[in-house]
């Protein structure tokens, strides 16, 4: 059985389907706006927490009838419109929303090698310096 959420906790689930904005989903909730973003992290973190926000998201995707299918058939029907259209901005814009949801494409970079050693490159180029120091 889950553990009763406090009001703030439940008011924060409740906003945080607002935006997605955990930090203003617990300022809005009540939390100090000086501790929101570790509040707002601690409560995303916490398994009843976490729950309950899929249950709202649920309930939510039901009572709209918006579902993940919903959407990609939106996308794919429009960028197919888009290049029929000459479009190609938009369709662009479709196959990267595709290419995001398949996860093909990542926002991180990788600032280090394995276990945090230096990057190995196989670069056909040698460092030249540039400048008075060369």
């Amino acid at each position: 059985m889950a553990a009763k959420l406090t009001a703030k906790q439940q008011a924060f689930c409740e906003e945080y389907l607002i935006d997605l904005n955990a930090t203003q989903a617990a300022i809005r909730a009540g939390y100090k706006p000086d501790n929101a973003r570790q509040v707002a992290s601690e409560n995303l973190s916490k398994v009843d927490i976490a729950d309950k926000i899929s249950e709202l998201q649920a309930k939510r995707s039901a009572k709209t009838e918006i579902t993940a299918e919903w959407v990609l058939r939106g996308i794919k029907e429009n960028t197919l419109k888009a290049e029929q259209d000459d479009n190609l901005a938009m369709a662009f814009k479709g196959y990267e929303l595709g290419g995001r949801h398949l996860k093909m494409f990542t926002d991180k970079q990788e600032l280090s090698g394995p276990n945090g050693g230096p990057i190995q490159t196989d670069s056909i180029f040698e460092f030249i310096p540039v400048g008075d120091d060369a």
